[in-house]
């Protein structure tokens, strides 16, 4: 392995990260600084800047060859890693990202107290992603509606458990809810009881958002 491929399990070795893991619950605690990257002053107060400088100095610890594109869409802050070896920094079913965006909210969450969500991508994976959990969101909704019968999904993220209730929000024969806590916590769709009192406006989705 040569020494830009090392960098990545040098950096996941020390936040207590394997390759292979889903994103730990903690990685940084409250009273430990940041200790990857020591962001520029001069991003202070700025978001878009200060994520840019913060990514920028982690990504040349991994990989020179890594570029980035940070967009800011009102609180959420887009980042999509560029150049490089994105198979190995998306890592086994995209774990590694995963991690790594794990690290950068925490990051922000640390600087601007919570006021604002990364989301990282690399080689358009996210969007992959998204497409697939749609689709097999739709297979069982046609499930549900042939079988009368609940299904349950497998344990997904609070945006991606979110963007499911929305897309059935106000489907005709089926709702959506979540049960579960932590890395369980999943959606399951289930017909819709007519005689039921509807939930107020959004309140499943942005349940999700918290």
């Amino acid at each position: 392995m040569d020494e830009k491929k090392r960098g990545l399990d040098d950096l996941l070795s020390d936040l207590g990260i394997g390759e292979g893991e889903a994103p730990p619950a903690t990685v940084l605690k409250e009273e430990e600084p940041v200790g990857v990257v020591t962001p520029n002053p001069a991003g202070e107060g700025d978001p878009k800047r200060a994520l840019e400088n913060f990514m920028v100095g982690l990504l040349l610890r991994l990989d020179p060859a890594y570029s980035l594109d940070v967009r800011q869409e009102g609180e959420l802050l887009r980042v999509e890693v560029l150049g490089g070896d994105l198979g190995r920094f998306i890592g086994k079913e995209g774990r590694t990202l995963k991690s790594v965006e794990f690290i950068a909210n925490a990051y922000m969450a640390k600087q601007f107290g919570g006021a604002y969500r990364v989301i990282l991508d690399a080689a358009g994976y996210r969007k992959r992603q998204e497409e697939r959990i749609k689709r097999m969101a739709q297979d069982a909704v046609l499930q549900v509606e042939v079988s009368g019968q609940p299904v349950e999904l497998p344990p997904m993220r609070a945006s991606e458990r979110r963007m499911i209730h929305l897309m059935f929000k106000q489907h005709p024969r089926v709702t959506t809810t979540s049960y579960g806590e932590g890395e369980e916590r999943h959606v399951v769709i289930l017909p819709r009881d007519p005689n039921a009192s509807p939930l107020p406006e959004g309140e499943e989705a942005d349940a999700e958002a918290k």
